[in-house]
Parts: structure tokens; C-alpha cells; sequence
């Protein structure tokens, strides 16, 4: 890529969560920027609108008139458009390249764990939403030495009445946004920097944001032991590390904050959390000493969105926001759709949508759940990945048994091969055989809809649980019989 902006880019796969942010971004930058995708989505619509060519389906001849090529990990090495680049000289480079690119000689704000990132990375944005800015340099400038002198060469505000204008990419729908994706005016780029694939070891963070570490994407890293080492030089490559107390990452203390709920720097006290409003209220401790009380976190509930927002308040402290504003920046928290996102309340029976994927989110959402059920939850699950489920099989049957009653949907395999014992009749079968019989298999919204509404009462909830768009429209055809069944 040059500075002429005459290069056309083509991205594969551009309707992606993440493909579609970068796609905005170098067509807000100038470029001619084409793409394809196997289906229209949301995310195409919003780019044709912008004018941005886009191709339903994957052609050799969709890419001639391109310059430089761009695929994620999602993209198979076979893909007849990556292959026809490839053989035809193109420029080809890695999403995790491009961002790299787009963010060099940015200030940048960067989120990635195991769990937790784009709810956290969307609660930062919130924050500097309702800070009023501008940022001193002094308050950031220890935090920048190795890319900027931010007194000369950054904007940090521009004369806008919105709070710090970040450029905020999310691999989620922010509720305030309706968007991947806010372009911003100054140069700070807030970014969920994915682990799964290692994008966010090309990330140049000044501020780099670890919301937790679990055994995960063992298919890339072979082993927690290497995940951990990613984790550590995401941290030591940036200036200032945010760190969770729970993980074991050795770091300069004086170049990190640490935050916790039982431990670090930064940790909650006083925590009440509202059924009602699904909201939660905890005063700040900062090394044990009181600095904020009754921060209210709207749109939220459940111990880890507690976690993820110590992570938010953390970075805010670093950034020398004040107490206020954070305090603000949570009471206007709108949230991320599909991470436990209330759908439908049906004559008090609350219907819920969340992402959650690892067993260990799926059992933190099922606690959220919990606290506002009166009686049952349901779970109508969609678990994702072959290798995901032969790696954590026994979490898996461990969590799944902990629902009152599961509805299991087809797995989403991405692109994985079935593998032997792990598809949905065995995960159906272990359940059975450790005595767990309050199991079902379907994919049909009708069936589904009139097994829940036998199932509920008013109190119960139902969660609809997976990251696909399966389970999401599922969820929402799901929701319009349960409606006219419950009247």
C-alpha cells in the first residue's frame, strides 16, 4: 500500500465482523476498495450503501481489477480468488496486516482474551464517549514512547461535542453505533485485537488490554503453554499492559495496572446487581482505597461483566479520564447485541440471546441467567466447532447439565471436519448417560417454540446460546411463534 490511494483493494470474505470494519476504513481513507462474500448480510447492505462493489460468490475474475488482496483465517488456502491472486502477482496480505497498516503512526488502544474483549473494548468506547476531552499529552505521553511524541503529532480531540473521537473497530454490533465500527476524527484507535489467529501480535499497541486467559484455540497454538507465551509478548511489545489479577503474566509493574474481583490494582466492592433493570451497581477500590463510588453499569449483569468493566476502568485511569466520566460513560453503557441481549419478554418470560462459545462462557452466562430467573433456564444451545468440542467435551456435558433443560441445535462447524464422537447425537448421548434426560435435538423454530412454551412460566428464562447466524435467526423466528403462542 502507498499514499497515492489509486490502488483498488479487494477483500475476500469482506462481510465479516472484522473484514467489513476494515473495508470502511480504507474507503473513509480514499481507496477503491471491491470485495466478495459466499451471502449478503447486514454488513454487505451497510457497505453497497456506502458504494463499495461488492460479488455474492467467489470468482477468479472478481479480483482483476485489484491490486492488493486481503483474507482472514476464515479464508480456506483454496479459495479460487486467493489462489488466482496468488498466481496472478497480486499483493496479498493477511487482515492482521492491513490493520497493522492502518494503524501505524496511531495512538492505540488494544483489547484482545480469551473471553470478554468486545464487550470490554465497546464499555472503553462508552467511556470516551462522555469524556470531554481533549486527553492531555502529559496524562498519555508515558505511554507512547515508542511510536510518538504525542505533545507534536497526534490529535487527540477534535472540535466535535461527542467526547474523545476514537476510531472504535469491535468485533460485535455496539448498541450505541449500530455498528462494527465508529470513525473517529482524532488518532486514537480503540480495536478488539483477536487471539484466535494471533492478529493481535501485529497490532502496534501503546496500551494493550488483556481481559482473560483460557485454554483455547488450541488448533493454532498447539498449546496453552504457547497461548500464554502470545499473551505475554502482546503485553511486553506495547507500553502499558492492563492485566487481569487472576493470570500469571510477568510484567513490569510500573508499565501495568492490575484489576481483579478478588485482586490487583483496581478491584469492585459493594456489588449489587439488578434483575429488574439487568444492571449492576459496585463502588472502585485502587490498591484498596475507595476512588469511586456507586458506579452504575447499565445493560449488564453477572460477575464477569463486572470484570470486563474493571478492565474499561482501568484503561480510563491510565488515560487520566476522570472519575465522573467513567462513572457516565457505564451509566450510558447501551451494550453489544447477542451478549446477553434480552430479545422478548413474554408475559415474564424472558427471552435471551448470547455468543458465549467456550464452556467457560457458556457457564458464566448461565450464571448471569440465574440472577434474574425466578425458576428455570432453558438453554436452546448451538456449540461451535468439532475440534472445539473433542478439545472440551467433558467441559462441555460438565456445563450443559447445569441448565434445567437443554435444546440442543446443529453444530456450527466453521470449517471443520466432523470428528468421530463429538457430533450433536453424542454430545445427546453422554448428557443421557450421566442421567442427565431433560435434553432434546432440533433446528426447527416451530418445534422449538412449542417445546419452550410447555417447558416455561412467567420468571423463567430461556437462552439462546452460540455465535452463528443459525442460532441468531433461530432465536428470532423462535421469538415471533413464542409471541403468538403465548397470547
Amino acid at each position: 500500500m502507498n499514499d497515492t490511494r489509486k490502488e483498488t483493494i479487494y477483500l475476500i470474505g469482506i462481510g465479516g465482523i472484522g473484514m467489513s470494519a476494515i473495508a470502511e476504513i480504507l474507503h473513509n481513507s480514499n481507496y477503491k476498495v471491491q470485495g466478495s462474500d459466499v451471502r449478503s448480510n447486514a454488513n454487505v447492505d451497510r457497505l453497497q450503501k456506502l458504494g463499495i462493489e461488492i460479488y455474492i460468490g467467489h470468482n477468479a475474475n472478481n479480483i482483476k481489477q485489484a491490486q492488493v488482496v486481503v483474507y482472514s483465517s476464515a479464508i480456506k488456502s483454496d479459495n479460487v480468488e486467493l489462489v488466482t491472486a496468488k498466481d496472478t502477482n497480486k499483493i496479498i496480505l493477511h487482515r492482521s496486516d492491513i490493520l497493522a497498516e492502518i494503524m501505524k503512526d496511531k495512538y492505540v488502544i488494544a483489547v484482545s482474551g480469551s473471553s470478554g474483549k468486545t464487550t470490554t473494548t465497546a464499555m472503553i468506547a462508552s467511556i470516551l464517549d462522555y469524556s470531554s476531552g481533549p486527553l492531555s499529552a502529559i496524562q498519555i505521553a508515558d505511554a507512547s514512547s515508542k511510536k510518538k511524541d504525542l505533545d507534536s503529532s497526534v490529535t487527540l480531540q477534535n472540535n466535535t461535542n461527542i467526547g474523545i473521537d476514537a476510531t472504535v473497530i469491535v468485533g460485535g454490533i455496539l448498541n450505541s453505533y449500530q455498528s462494527n465500527l465508529k470513525l473517529g476524527k482524532s488518532d486514537i484507535f480503540l480495536i478488539e485485537a483477536d487471539e484466535s489467529d494471533g492478529t493481535m501480535l501485529k497490532i502496534p499497541a501503546n496500551i494493550a488490554v488483556i481481559t482473560s486467559i483460557n485454554n483455547d484455540h488450541i488448533e493454532y497454538y498447539r498449546t496453552f503453554s504457547n497461548l500464554k507465551n502470545a499473551f505475554f509478548q502482546f503485553t511486553n511489545e506495547a507500553d502499558f499492559a492492563i492485566l487481569p489479577d487472576s493470570v500469571s503474566i510477568d510484567h513490569d509493574a510500573s508499565n501495568s495496572i492490575t484489576f481483579g474481583l478478588e485482586g490487583g490494582n483496581i478491584k469492585a466492592s459493594n456489588i449489587k446487581q439488578y434483575a429488574n433493570s439487568i444492571s449492576i451497581s459496585f463502588d472502585v477500590l485502587v490498591n484498596n482505597n475507595h476512588r469511586i463510588k456507586n458506579v452504575v453499569l447499565s445493560n449488564a449483569i453477572g460477575m464477569h461483566k463486572i470484570s470486563n468493566a474493571l478492565a474499561a476502568i482501568s484503561t480510563a485511569i491510565k488515560l487520566g479520564i476522570s472519575d465522573k466520566e467513567i462513572k457516565k460513560g457505564l451509566l450510558e453503557f447501551k451494550g453489544v447485541a447477542r451478549r446477553f441481549s434480552l430479545i422478548a419478554n413474554i408475559k415474564g418470560l424472558k427471552l435471551i440471546e448470547d455468543y458465549a462459545h467456550h464452556p467457560n462462557e457458556i457457564q458464566a452466562t448461565l450464571t448471569a441467567a440465574r440472577l434474574i430467573a425466578k425458576e428455570k433456564v432453558i438453554g436452546v444451545i448451538e456449540l461451535f466447532r468439532f475440534v472445539r468440542i473433542h478439545n472440551f467435551f467433558d467441559e462441555f456435558i460438565r456445563i450443559l447439565m447445569m441448565f434445567d433443560y437443554i435444546i440442543l441445535t446443529p453444530i456450527h462447524p466453521l470449517e471443520d471436519k466432523p470428528i468421530p464422537g463429538c457430533r450433536i447425537n453424542d454430545i445427546q448421548k453422554a448428557l443421557l448417560s450421566n442421567g442427565f434426560n431433560s435434553v432434546k435435538t432440533a433446528n426447527d423454530a416451530l418445534l422449538i417454540s412449542h417445546l419452550i412454551s410447555n417447558l416455561t412460566n412467567s420468571g423463567d428464562v430461556v437462552l439462546f446460546i452460540g455465535p452463528s447466524n443459525n442460532i441468531a435467526k433461530l432465536a428470532r423466528e423462535t421469538t415471533t411463534l413464542m409471541s403468538k403462542i403465548k397470547v
